[in-house]
């Protein structure tokens, strides 16, 4: 009995974890499609699937908001890689190994990276430290989840 509500428990977060990735990745996309320039492939391929007459009547729609630059450049990217982490959490939900640690891992300190080498100009672009906060923040939130409930802390 005990077991059935550990595996419904870790099931029904998976799911969770899924759905609040899913409704991350659709805010950056939303984000990049809404308040940038129509250049980037997003656009392109919202083109290929016939969603640009949609995108403008939005864009117009929006056109007087006043979006801040991290909202517009850096959030995105933050919830690209928070999505990137909940979903593959939930798809090895049932494994707690290193495997599971390094594969979530891979993301997080492959933006971080480049973020740094573009500082030290290594790697073409520009850096950004909100792009480097916004990376490290969703890898760092799940490194304090990790340890609460490793050490079983109550909060």
């Amino acid at each position: 009995m005990t077991s059935d509500i550990i595996m419904t428990t870790r099931l029904s977060r998976a799911r969770y974890e899924v759905l609040l990735g899913i409704i991350f990745l659709v805010c950056g996309c939303a984000i990049y499609l809404l308040f940038r320039s129509k250049s980037l492939n997003i656009y392109q391929w919202c083109v290929a699937l016939g969603l640009s007459n949609s995108i403008d009547i939005l864009r117009n729609y929006i056109h007087d908001w006043n979006v801040s630059e991290f909202v517009k450049f850096c959030l995105p990217d933050g919830l690209y890689c928070a999505a990137y982490i909940l979903v593959i959490d939930a798809i090895w939900h049932k494994d707690n190994g290193i495997v599971k640690n390094i594969i979530i891992s891979l993301v997080p300190f492959v933006t971080i990276s480049s973020e740094l080498l573009q500082y030290y100009g290594f790697v073409k672009g520009t850096f950004d430290i909100m792009d480097l906060f916004c990376y490290f923040i969703p890898y760092l939130v799940y490194l304090i989840i990790l340890f609460i409930n490793k050490f079983k802390i109550t909060y």
